[in-house]
């Protein structure tokens, strides 16, 4: 899917941008840039973190998919760590809380 087909972001950060697309199979892509991250060892680094934070917090939905795409700032230590931040992101999202009703 292109990036100018998503609808509006529901979360946006430095380090990524969440989107949610209605009624949708899958559950949760992950998009990385090769421009940002060279190695494809943390490309795929990145996406196994985002899909375990997703699923040891029971964030899968049935009824539609979340969208990631991730940016440069993903391993800046300065701040807490990103699974934090997309939990706390699709849960204030209200997005479950409508689904799942």
């Amino acid at each position: 899917m292109a990036y100018s087909k998503l609808p509006r972001h529901f979360y946006s950060s430095k380090r990524f941008r969440i989107f949610f697309l209605k009624d949708d199979a899958d559950s949760l892509r992950v998009s990385i840039s090769k421009k940002n991250f060279k190695l494809a060892v943390d490309r795929n680094k990145i996406k196994r973190q985002i899909k375990e934070t997703f699923r040891t917090n029971n964030l899968f939905t049935t009824g539609g998919c979340f969208v990631v795409i991730v940016y440069k700032g993903y391993f800046d230590i300065s701040e807490p760590t990103p699974s934090v931040e997309i939990v706390k992101a699709v849960e204030s999202s209200n997005l479950l809380m409508d689904i799942k009703k």
